[in-house]
């Protein structure tokens, strides 16, 4: 969609000025003011000239006033291609403040109603060329288009995820057989504690006790004395 400003005035001239707003300067103007205001916008400088009242003195008195600006605005080398703000420059030089101030509203309150409409008929086209979109022409969209996937289909990741799961029990359960295994071989090769009687153990405290140089102590006549 283009939107193209159309901002032209009934007359060709300047940018944004209209014969409705020429014919209110003149009809608020004298016609030594209207001159004067005519010739001072023939100068280009930014400050009041000297020779604007030469200049002014030169312009014919019987041309009525919307005439004088009619020409200022639309002849070449003159007003064509200007905005409003020389005419209002040159009024607040001349003390015409009031006359400036409602140039300078005038002249953008009818930009503003220029590039509404403009607006309006740029989004009602806009609207139009929606409303008559083909359907086998898809519209791109801001949200992301989500594929459905089943939940029951199987994966890659599944199959990955379950080798690993089997693989965690095998090494489980092989660490608690190895586990047991070494616990039971332990148990079957420690050597069981032979518990002696009575005659054998006194047998083995004569053995030990009996030497050369030593007595025989017999802990059975002991016994009995006792």
């Amino acid at each position: 969609m283009k939107l193209v400003l159309f901002l032209v005035p009934p007359i060709l001239a300047t940018i944004d000025l209209n014969f409705a707003e020429l014919e209110y300067l003149a009809s608020h103007l004298l016609p030594e003011e209207c001159r004067r205001l005519v010739a001072a916008a023939h100068f280009k400088a930014y400050m009041m000239p000297n020779a604007v009242g030469q200049a002014a003195q030169a312009i014919p008195k019987d041309v009525p006033c919307i005439q004088l600006l009619l020409h200022w605005n639309s002849a070449d080398g003159e007003g064509r291609g200007e905005t409003h703000e020389v005419l209002e420059h040159r009024l607040r030089q001349m003390g015409k403040y009031e006359l400036a101030d409602w140039l300078g509203r005038t002249v953008f309150h009818q930009l503003g109603e220029d590039l509404q409409k403009s607006l309006h008929a740029g989004l009602g086209e806009l609207a139009n060329e929606t409303t008559t979109t083909p359907r086998n022409i898809s519209v791109p969209t801001l949200s992301p288009t989500i594929e459905y996937e089943d939940p029951r289909e199987w994966l890659p990741f599944d199959t990955i995820c379950l080798a690993v799961l089997g693989g965690l029990v095998v090494l489980t359960i092989s660490v608690c057989v190895y586990v047991t295994c070494v616990s039971c071989c332990r148990r079957l090769k420690k050597p069981k504690k032979r518990v002696l009687g009575k005659s054998e153990y006194y047998e083995m405290v004569e053995d030990a006790s009996n030497s050369e140089s030593e007595d025989k102590f017999d802990i059975r006549q002991h016994e009995t004395t006792m």
